[in-house]
């Protein structure tokens, strides 16, 4: 798996102009996989938009995204960094900042080893 740190600049609708942070802070933190929120950088002031009301914000998000046969070097993804937040985030996606990728590996328990019994009674009886 491959993790991007990016910085996200785009465009939400608001439902109202009550208290539109938090409904920003509430959505960002609510974002799953492959998207994680690192921090909010900023968030505008609101302003009239086709949908109604709009704010630009701004956000320090974690892509994460599968690996690909296609590509050969980690660099090869940054290409796919837009695209992939732009299928996941709920708005208008200005641009990408791309800061930093790394090959993203979670850490799997070693399998437990299953116990022969008959193996081991046999061994120290003998």
């Amino acid at each position: 798996m491959i993790q991007a740190e990016t910085i996200v600049h785009f465009y939400y609708d608001i439902d109202s102009l009550q208290d539109y942070e938090a409904e920003i802070v509430d959505y960002l933190n609510s974002v799953h996989r492959p998207l994680k929120k690192e921090n909010i950088i900023s968030i505008g002031s609101p302003f009239k938009s086709k949908m109604g009301f709009s704010v630009r914000v701004v956000a320090k998000l974690q892509v994460f995204m599968e690996e690909r046969r296609s590509t050969r070097h980690l660099d090869d993804y940054v290409s796919f960094v837009f695209p992939t937040v732009k299928r996941n985030i709920k708005g208008d996606l200005i641009s990408t900042q791309n800061l930093h990728l790394k090959y993203y590996r979670e850490e799997v328990p070693p399998p437990k080893k299953k116990v022969n019994w008959e193996e081991l009674y046999h061994h120290w009886n003998d």
